[in-house]
C-alpha cells in the first residue's frame, strides 16, 4: 500500500514541474508577435543603414542568396552590396509563421557562413565584418546585418518591434 502512494506522489510531483516548465515557458521564453506594420520597421531599420557600397536589392537578389520567393513572406527588405568586394548586407524580413521563421533562421545562417568563407583567406577587413554580424529574431521579425554599424541598425530594430 505504501509503495502505491509513494509511486502517486512522485507522479504528482511530475506533473506539477512539467506544468511549471509549461507556464515559465509560454510566459518567458516564448517570443511575442508584433503587431507593428512592416513598413514602420522597414523605416527605422533604413534610418541607420551606411548606404555608401550598398544599394537596396530586388527580390531576385533575395532569390539568388537565400534561395526563397519574397512574395512568400509579409516583407522582405534587402540591402546588398554593390561590389562583390564588400561584405556588407542588411536583411529584413516578417515571416508568416514560426515554422517559416525557424526555417529562414537555419537558411540565413548558411549565408552568413558562406559570406565568411569567401572573405576569410584574401579580405581580413570583409571577414572580420562577417564574423561580427547579427541575427535577430523578434517574433515575427528577423534582422541579419553584416555591417560596420550593426549594432545601431539591430538597436533601431527592437525598438521598432516593440512599437517605440
Amino acid at each position: 500500500m505504501k509503495a502505491k502512494n509513494l509511486l502517486f506522489v512522485i507522479i504528482r510531483i511530475l506533473l506539477v514541474a512539467a506544468l511549471v516548465g509549461a507556464i515559465v515557458y509560454f510566459i518567458f521564453l516564448q517570443k511575442p508577435e508584433s503587431n507593428v506594420p512592416f513598413s514602420t520597421v522597414k523605416a527605422k531599420v533604413e534610418a541607420t543603414i551606411k548606404s555608401e557600397g550598398m544599394s537596396e536589392s530586388t527580390s531576385r537578389f533575395f532569390k539568388k542568396y537565400y534561395n526563397q520567393n519574397a512574395e512568400e513572406y509579409d516583407g522582405v527588405l534587402l540591402y546588398a552590396p554593390n561590389s562583390n568586394m564588400d561584405a556588407d548586407e542588411v536583411l529584413l524580413v516578417k515571416t508568416k509563421s514560426t515554422e517559416q521563421a525557424e526555417s529562414l533562421m537555419e537558411i540565413i545562417e548558411t549565408r552568413q557562413q558562406t559570406k565568411e568563407n569567401t572573405f576569410e583567406g584574401y579580405a581580413p577587413e570583409q571577414y572580420a565584418l562577417c564574423q561580427n554580424y547579427i541575427l535577430d529574431q523578434q517574433g515575427s521579425y528577423i534582422l541579419f546585418v553584416v555591417s560596420a554599424n550593426a549594432d545601431e541598425t539591430d538597436a533601431a530594430f527592437k525598438a521598432a518591434v516593440a512599437g517605440n
